[in-house]
């Protein structure tokens, strides 16, 4: 059987926590070691988790103090806890936010895709998250693995250096493997219920902006992202969303903020989203 380990940030999750971690003991193939790192929690976090690590020897969890300095997101602890001497022992590496549920069945459909396709370095599954019809899949490219649930084989997790700390890792990391030969998929058929989705705590126009300007900081092509700002303009807040979209990333460049990506990785992007506008063959799809 292939090695996996797993791990997960948490801040604040006493209400989700405990979903999770009834999923990961569910599952039919369970991961060798999962490390939990309580970012400083205020509510029973800590409590649940050690609760779950003295019933399951192979959970490990971490606190960190409240009054820290912090990062963006949770990537600015995670690496902290996988330097190469923790994940190269291991097979898989599966990166899981703390606010999400899953089939017994995740992990186990997860590695049997890197079985399928030798050249798959990252995977993910398909979110489901709330809407007026109960849990709806959202929608992504098929190349995209969203930030809350990802696998990754140890040889692409090693190639493209890990996690990047900071706004649009999610992306970085993907399009880092597929410019190093690697696949990245989402599975459609592998699904995981998001129970906080994205953009809902600072409501959807804010969450455009914020999407606006972490793609000008991926260096996303200017052309690009007005053609996703009209197709974006179909969907609510329709008029409003695309504009806050476009102001985002107008917004970086009035800033001079600094890439996150690196020129090279700027210049594979554009060029695969510019084959994509063109009709022709691209990864970016």
């Amino acid at each position: 059987m292939p090695r996996c380990i797993a791990i997960t940030p948490a801040r604040d999750e006493e209400q989700l926590l405990p979903g999770l971690i009834a999923s990961m003991t569910a599952q039919r193939i369970k991961v060798d070691r999962w490390i939990v790192i309580d970012d400083g929690s205020a509510d029973r976090s800590a409590e649940i988790l050690d609760a779950a690590a003295r019933e399951n020897p192979w959970i490990e969890v971490h606190h960190l103090p409240r009054n820290r300095d912090r990062g963006f997101g949770g990537e600015s602890v995670v690496m902290k806890f996988l330097p190469r001497t923790t994940w190269e022992n291991y097979d898989f590496v599966l990166r899981l936010d703390a606010d999400l549920t899953f089939g017994p069945e995740m992990i186990e459909s997860l590695l049997a895709e890197f079985t399928r396709d030798p050249k798959l370095g990252i995977a993910g599954a398909v979110l489901l998250e709330p809407g007026p019809s109960g849990w709806e899949p959202v929608y992504q490219p098929e190349f995209h693995t969203r930030g809350a649930v990802k696998m990754y084989s140890s040889k692409c997790f090693g190639a493209i250096g890990g996690l990047q700390a900071g706004i649009g890792w999610d992306t970085i990391d993907e399009t880092q493997a597929m410019m190093l030969g690697f696949r990245t998929r989402s599975f459609p058929e592998i699904n995981a219920r998001h129970h906080r989705p994205q953009g809902l705590a600072g409501g959807l126009v804010r969450s455009r902006f914020n999407s606006g300007y972490t793609a000008y900081l991926i260096g996303y092509s200017p052309i690009f992202m007005l053609v996703r700002a009209l197709r974006r303009a179909v969907y609510p807040p329709r008029l409003i969303g695309s504009a806050a979209l476009l102001a985002g990333f107008v917004n970086g460049y009035l800033r001079r903020s600094p890439k996150s990506a690196s020129p090279e990785l700027v210049k594979f992007i554009r060029r695969e989203q510019h084959r994509r506008l063109m009709l022709r063959e691209s990864l970016w799809r």
